[in-house]
């Protein structure tokens, strides 16, 4: 099996959708591109274009061979601790203020149904350990996980399924979703796409539950020693601040705030941003508002433990391959007759 060496600092394949012009993109560009600050160098078309430049797939990538695609590790984020599961219940993990909100959706009380339905529908997703834990960052930043227990699957798929020949651009909808109805019609078990959101130009999976042999799962964050010394001085810094009432307000802005935030959550952001300088820059931003105000006095030293550990998944890789190595494979689908 393949385990493809990990880079979250790669260059970024970018193909403008003008002119067809492709080339090769560091974080920092990208960063003046969606600022509006750099063009595609051929034709000068901006971010702001219709036919914009977007991340593609590079034509060396191996992902666009098809036995080097099923003799490779792919890896998933989630949240679910048997994953994946046929009978699975994606209203589980919902709280109850969510789950009357989706009810509400409809005129006939069904919303939730419906959601659930729609969730179970979907296609799996798989793709490169960085697009895996980026992805995790994302939940947690954007769609309040903070406080969600994290697993890492490490994927094996079968010898024998099929395939959609090429690599194809990522859905435009807002979550790139693919119907498991879409990939039963046309006969395969994988469809290829180029990821435009995690670990940008590498190229992602939609798969079939029948496409998965086996996985291995580990929780994440790493777990990380409290004796740490990093980590005892940044729970003092929490509790120090935790006893200390929020700053005055010294600009117009400030006093005009309803909420001002607390020295407890002032301090907590300075800790992310320690960590976050250690972080290749493209991934930076994604270490923001991971905490929870309330479990920072309940426990202080859980949430620097909680950023190294993140950050360990980012800046050694190397141990999160020796933790699976010590975790058993677990079987998923039967191999088909024939």
């Amino acid at each position: 099996m393949i385990e493809r060496a990990v880079d979250f600092e790669r260059l970024r394949w970018m193909r403008c959708g003008t002119c067809s012009n492709e080339w090769r993109a560091h974080a920092e560009w990208l960063s003046r591109f969606h600022q509006g600050h750099e063009r595609c160098p051929k034709c000068g078309t901006n971010c702001e274009a219709e036919r914009r430049p977007d991340f593609w797939a590079a034509q060396d990538d191996p992902s666009h061979d098809d036995s080097t695609v099923l003799d490779t590790f792919w890896y998933h984020t989630t949240t679910h601790a048997n994953w994946p599961d046929r009978a699975f219940n994606p209203t589980a993990n919902l709280t109850d203020v969510t789950k009357r909100r989706l009810q509400a959706i409809g005129a006939d009380g069904r919303g939730l149904e419906r959601w659930a339905a729609r969730q179970k529908a979907k296609a799996l997703h798989l793709g490169t350990y960085e697009a895996a834990i980026e992805n995790m960052l994302r939940r947690m930043t954007d769609q309040d996980g903070v406080d969600e227990r994290f697993y890492l699957y490490r994927v094996r798929l079968r010898r024998d399924a099929s395939l959609e020949p090429g690599v194809h651009p990522e859905r435009a909808d807002m979550m790139g979703d693919v119907q498991l109805a879409e990939l039963g019609e046309a006969g395969i078990d994988i469809l290829r796409y180029v990821n435009t959101h995690e670990d940008p130009s590498s190229v992602s999976l939609a798969v079939r539950f029948e496409a998965i042999l086996a996985v291995q799962v580990i929780p994440i964050p790493l777990p990380v020693t409290r004796a740490d010394a990093w980590v005892s001085t940044a729970a003092a810094r929490l509790l120090d601040a935790a006893a200390r009432p929020a700053p005055e307000p010294k600009t117009r802005l400030e006093r005009m705030q309803r909420h001002r935030p607390s020295a407890l959550s002032i301090e907590a952001s300075k800790l992310e941003e320690e960590v976050a300088d250690t972080l290749p820059f493209g991934i930076r931003d994604r270490f923001h508002r991971l905490y929870n105000e309330k479990n920072l006095t309940a426990e202080p030293a859980a949430f620097p433990s909680k950023l190294v550990g993140l950050a360990a998944l980012v800046n050694d890789p190397r141990a999160v391959f020796e933790f699976l190595e010590t975790v058993p494979w677990r079987g998923v689908a039967p191999l088909r007759a024939g």
